[in-house]
Order: structure tokens, then sequence, then C-alpha cells
């Protein structure tokens, strides 16, 4: 395999995987705007399993596809400036191994409470709930839209600037995107909801955009480059 065929894989996968992952999330909460976590533990055995699933999916889709997406990134733009390169590779693989291990807990714990929950006294619930509420709050808030968007932030960065002498169009857009990164992980700190949501909206669509556009250079690329 060489690094472009690798490279097209992990775009294939993320974009895949990560698209089908927020289908069966939102599908988990019943296609909500409101996603507490409380409604979504008391949603029943198909909801479980879609959160299993999806879960499943966002590790393939948005963090073990990105780590080797990193990879290949970081192979093939090191050369230009080894010292970015290198930091910027650091902060993606975090973001992979922490957004990782935060979609694992959640595929694996998240469903067993919610089963549990069913079955339940009155009493019980209530410690359930509890419990529920805390891995929702570490797993997505915690994990996923503070730590995960500052270490994508920072890859971004690093992609971006050593995009710019010949791939400007896309190293704007992903300089846009550890920007967008970047405020999404303050607001989500100083809790402002609204504009946490509306950011992850944005960041969802230039996401997408981002990756048809490095799936469309790879494509582009000779076998040997």
């Amino acid at each position: 395999m060489t690094l472009r065929t690798t490279g097209i894989a992990a775009v294939l996968v993320s974009i895949t995987a990560g698209l089908a992952s927020i289908l069966l999330l939102a599908a988990a909460y019943q296609f909500r705007a409101d996603q507490e976590p409380t409604r979504l533990l008391a949603a029943g055995a198909t909801s479980a399993e879609l959160l299993r699933w999806g879960s499943v999916l966002d590790l393939f889709g948005y963090y073990l596809s990105t780590a080797v997406l990193a990879y290949v990134l970081w192979r093939q733009l090191r050369p230009r400036n080894p010292l970015l390169a290198d930091l910027s590779t650091m902060a993606g693989v975090g973001y992979a191994l922490v957004g990782g291990a935060g979609a694992a807990v959640l595929a694996v714990f998240g469903p067993m409470l919610m089963h549990a929950y069913t079955e339940a006294s009155p009493t019980d619930r209530v410690v359930i709930t509890a419990e529920f509420a805390t891995l929702s709050e570490v797993v997505m808030r915690s994990i996923w839209q503070f730590l995960d968007g500052i270490l994508i932030g920072a890859w971004w960065l690093g992609i971006g600037l050593l995009l710019r002498p010949d791939r400007p169009r896309l190293s704007l857009l992903t300089l846009v995107l550890a920007a967008v990164a970047a405020v999404g992980a303050f607001v989500n700190l100083v809790g402002l909801s609204l504009v946490r949501d509306v950011l992850l909206g944005v960041l969802f669509i230039l996401w997408t955009a981002w990756w048809i556009s490095v799936l469309v250079v790879f494509l582009r690329q000779r076998e040997t480059a």
C-alpha cells in the first residue's frame, strides 16, 4: 500500500462511518433538538442499541481513521517543516486516542445503563440517572467538545500552515476549521450552550467539506507523489 492509497482509504472510512454515526446517534435521541441525557436514558432498548453502534461508528469514523490520516499527512508534509509537522501530528494522534477512548466508553457503558434503567426500581433509577448524566457530560462535553476541540484545532492549525505554499484554498479551509474548533472549545468551557451548538453545526459542515477536499487531493496525486 502507498501513502496515497492509505490516505484515500482513511478519508473514505471517515466520511462513511462518520456520517453514519451522526445519523445513528441522532436516531438514538429520536431526532430531538434537545439532547438531554436523561431523556435518552428512558428512551428504551432500541435507542440503547442505536447509541452503542453510533458510538462504535464514531470511534472508527472520527478517531481511528483520523489517526491514520494524520500519519499519512505527516509523512507527506514533514519535509516542509519537521517541527511543525511533528507537533501538529502529536495533537492529531492525541485527539484520536482521547476521543476514541471516550467513544469506546460510551459504546459500552451507555447502553448498559440504559438497559439497566428499564428494569430498575424507582430508587435505583435515581442512581442510574446520575451515573448516565455524568457519563454523558464527561464524554461529550469534557472530552469531545473541550479537550478534543483543542487537540484537533492544533492539528488543523499545523496542517493548514504546512499546506499554504501549494494548496491555499485547502489551507484556508483547514485554518478556518482550527479557529472554529478553538472557539467551540472555549464557549463549551464557559457554558454558552446555544453558541456551542451553532458552532458544532458549522464544524460538521466544514469538516465534511474538508474530508471531500482532502479526498480530491489524494485522488489527483500521482502514485509516486
